[in-house]
């Protein structure tokens, strides 16, 4: 970033060329001019990014300088700075549509902090800038794209991870496979139940990149988010210079979730923050952090927080095995389940502290456990809720041990009116619908074989018996389906089909296509305009 300053004073100039650390603010070209014509005469040579501006100088004074700027150079962020507090003043600036406005005399972390905050900004503008050149070419939104290719760099293929390393160099991210980078998990529990998935991922997306904007880090970092197939959103944290190498700290990490939480503030949200790693191996700790948030590993080398506070590592083992919780539901072992939340709530009232938050935690896995049970069943949360036992009631039934068994009591009971009342659904058609509800997602046996609480070997042998196809191609031919469907009936571009449905390497669709059509997919495109 190149940073003019300009001041009448040379004392101040001195004192800001010496108590700034440019390096480390991200300022590659630091710039100082003593007055209007000087800066103009710089500025004519080389434009800047950054231009901090005192108001009170002989001549033509800052506001002048300011002007002239804003109408030859428009994308140069403006800062002016004045030792007198005058309303009039602020009311130019915004006029102006100045970046910020600084009272002086200013402390040097306070200017840094504008310059960090300036920096992140710029990168924000030419990031969006290069999204748009690229999603204007392959006509899609910005959100599915870089979607697609966070979720890249996590795939087990390396080179489907180094294809969308180069695309997101494209689009300015300053990545390698050696980038120092630390994974997040987020839960956010009120998008299993968002009527409309799409606009909640948007909304929740926005979030995260706002709170990105709020958090003070200790140096400017980039962020990149997806939605995963688990219905959690990974968020990948990285230094935005492609130089630095530095450590992102837990401290970091909590100043940006305790944004997030601002942000959303009435939502249970939950965060498993992993260690530190360089880029190329970050699929091996998003399995690690997989394995502690389903309860399968202990919980240690990570960051646990959630909305109602941090949370010690002891807590997520009381917090009880989600997946196979979530099994004993979708098989009707209620007993057996109300027999493990028992036993959770019987230790969490003999921890000597952190009751209240232990309580908040089981609470949420619970919430997320019966009410993703009930949207997979056809049923819509709030109408299980009756004037006897109220949503409200249920939701704050965390402050103490017997409020919350009471809830699950209550929520076991409506899981067997359910039961009674809705014929059980046939393992093979659930199977088919998760297919088709994910077939923009790179899907997998495992995936399918999890969502029905089955081994993937005994699976692939029943669907094999069941329809007499394999489970592999029925996934491939569901997704063949799905992109003639769209070369059909859309405008995408074949590339963008293939992201669509979950293909990040573009030959690989291609070839794939070819196999069971007997054309490419840019040929079967013609063939149908020809038709």
């Amino acid at each position: 970033m190149k940073v003019l300053f300009v001041d009448d004073q040379a004392s101040v100039l001195d004192g800001l060329a010496t108590g700034l650390n440019f390096p480390e603010l991200g300022v590659r070209d630091a710039r100082f001019a003593s007055g209007t014509d000087s800066a103009l005469a710089l500025l004519k040579e080389q434009p800047v990014d950054l231009l901090f501006c005192d108001i009170e100088m002989p001549g033509r004074d800052g506001m002048e300088l300011a002007r002239e700027v804003r109408e030859r150079w428009p994308e140069t962020l403006i800062v002016l700075l004045t030792s007198h507090a005058e309303f009039g003043y602020a009311q130019e600036c915004m006029r102006l549509g100045c970046y910020d406005y600084i009272l002086q005399p200013a402390p040097y972390d306070v200017i840094g902090q504008v310059i960090r905050r300036a920096h992140q900004q710029l990168e924000e503008q030419r990031r969006r800038k290069r999204l748009y050149d690229v999603g204007s070419r392959m006509r899609t939104s910005g959100m599915e794209l870089l979607d697609n290719l966070t979720l890249g760099l996590l795939n087990k293929s390396e080179e489907e991870r180094r294809e969308a390393v180069e695309m997101l160099n494209l689009l300015d991210y300053p990545l390698d496979a050696g980038t120092p980078s630390r994974l997040l998990s987020l839960h956010f529990s009120s998008f299993r139940k968002a009527e409309s998935a799409l606009n909640a991922e948007k909304e929740i997306h926005r979030a995260l990149g706002d709170a990105m904007k709020e958090s003070e880090f200790s140096f400017s970092a980039l962020h990149l988010s997806a939605l995963d197939h688990h219905g959690r959103f990974l968020m990948l944290l990285f230094p935005a210079d492609r130089e630095r190498r530095a450590e992102l700290s837990d401290e970091d990490i909590r100043r940006f979730f305790d944004c997030l939480c601002r942000a959303r503030p009435c939502e249970p949200i939950q965060c498993c923050a992993g260690a530190q790693f360089p880029l190329n191996q970050q699929r091996g700790e998003l399995h690690r952090i997989r394995e502690i948030v389903d309860g399968r590993q202990s919980a240690e080398n990570v960051l646990l927080l959630s909305s109602a506070g941090e949370l010690p590592h002891s807590h997520l083992s009381l917090a009880g095995d989600s997946a196979r919780w979530a099994a004993l539901l979708a098989t009707g072992q209620r007993r057996s389940l109300l027999g493990e939340v028992e036993s959770c709530l019987h230790s969490i009232d003999a921890m000597p502290s952190g009751r209240g938050k232990a309580l908040c935690e089981l609470h949420q896995r619970l919430t997320h456990i019966f009410f993703n049970y009930f949207y997979e069943n056809g049923t819509d949360v709030h109408q299980l809720f009756r004037s006897q036992y109220s949503y409200n009631e249920y939701m704050s039934s965390f402050s103490d041990s017997e409020t919350m068994r009471v809830a699950v009591a209550y929520l076991l009971r409506q899981t067997e009116e359910l039961e009674q009342t809705k014929a059980p659904v046939d393992n093979i058609e659930r199977a088919k619908s998760f297919i088709a509800e994910n077939i923009s997602n790179p899907i997998t046996v495992k995936d399918v074989a999890d969502y029905v609480y089955m081994s993937p070997e005994y699976f692939t042998k029943l669907f094999k018996k069941e329809t007499g196809q394999n489970i592999k191609e029925y996934i491939t031919l569901a997704k063949i389906e799905a992109a003639k469907d769209l070369l059909e009936h859309s405008s995408m571009s074949v590339g963008m089909v293939a992201l669509e449905l979950g293909y990040t390497n573009f030959s690989h669709f291609s070839q794939v296509f070819r196999k069971y059509e007997d054309v490419s997919p840019s040929e079967y495109r013609s063939k149908l305009e020809e038709e």
